[in-house]
């Protein structure tokens, strides 16, 4: 079960990469809940598969183009994606890159909990696991 979810993760950042909401909406469970790592700060939760459209919606708000390269790899029944993220403020023009870490956990082979993370150690943590 574990080399799948994997595999729906990486389907899940190609249908981000090419801005197919609906093709990462079919990744998610129903009952999905989220947070985007760099929407934190403004406590937003994302629920359901429309949380999901308004998450998708506010990353391409915030960073027009962008754009992500993953490496997953499954721990027990979750997934840890290091997520190499890179995209330009639409409001400031900026460049950023940047890496994070997001916790993936799964019911019925799609995504129905996910948690960003600003270090492979805090992702690991909130996996209940050490380096």
């Amino acid at each position: 079960m574990s080399q799948e979810n994997v595999e729906c993760v990486a389907r899940l950042y190609e249908a981000l990469n090419r801005r197919d909401k609906e093709g990462l909406v079919r990744e998610m469970h129903p009952d999905v809940e989220g947070v985007v790592y760099f929407m934190e700060s403004e406590g937003r939760v994302y629920r359901g598969h429309q949380g999901a459209r308004e998450g998708f919606d506010d990353i391409f708000s915030v960073f027009p183009d962008w754009h992500a390269e993953i490496q997953a790899t499954e721990h027990g029944e979750a997934v840890l994606a290091e997520v190499g993220m890179r995209g330009t403020g639409a409001g400031s023009g900026v460049v950023v890159e940047q890496t994070g870490w997001q916790v993936l956990r799964f019911r019925d082979g799609k995504v129905v909990w996910y948690h960003g993370y600003g270090s492979r150690a805090e992702a690991l943590e909130a996996m209940g696991l050490r380096e």
